[in-house]
């Protein structure tokens, strides 16, 4: 039997809680979307077509910042789509900077299967978290 929209977004978080990237791997359709709207300097920003390229958003995740805390707080369903609001909390590794918002996530799904993912939250804050502020040493 074929998840439904909503529990197919919920895998995609439990496997992300879990860090089993194979599980969520699974959980993405082969042609899946990943869209961040922000600046380049944001390590994780841009749009992420296809499983190999939705994989490269997902190393930045793992290896770009330190996540302190990662919580939905409400699942609001239609048809094959699921919107997601929480709270993020995390460092990023390259300035140690914090960074913390809330987010808005659309998820579309197919098949069980995540097909898009569109990230909303605040670009400035994490904009100037990604900052280095530090003088040069020349």
């Amino acid at each position: 039997m074929t998840r439904t929209a909503l529990e197919a977004a919920q895998e995609f978080y439990a496997s992300v809680h879990a860090g089993d990237f194979d599980r969520l791997f699974n959980a993405l359709s082969e042609d899946c979307c990943i869209e961040f709207y922000g600046p380049s300097i944001i390590p994780f920003s841009g749009i992420f077509k296809g499983k190999e390229k939705c994989k490269i958003f997902f190393g930045h995740v793992a290896n770009d910042v330190v996540i302190e805390e990662f919580s939905q707080a409400e699942f609001i369903t239609e048809r094959d789509m699921v919107a997601v609001t929480g709270r993020l909390q995390m460092v990023l590794k390259a300035t140690g900077r914090l960074y913390s918002a809330d987010y808005a996530h659309i998820i579309t799904t197919q098949n069980g299967l995540v097909t898009r993912f569109r990230d909303f939250q605040d670009t400035a804050q994490a904009m100037h978290a990604s900052i280095d502020l530090t003088a040069p040493i020349r």
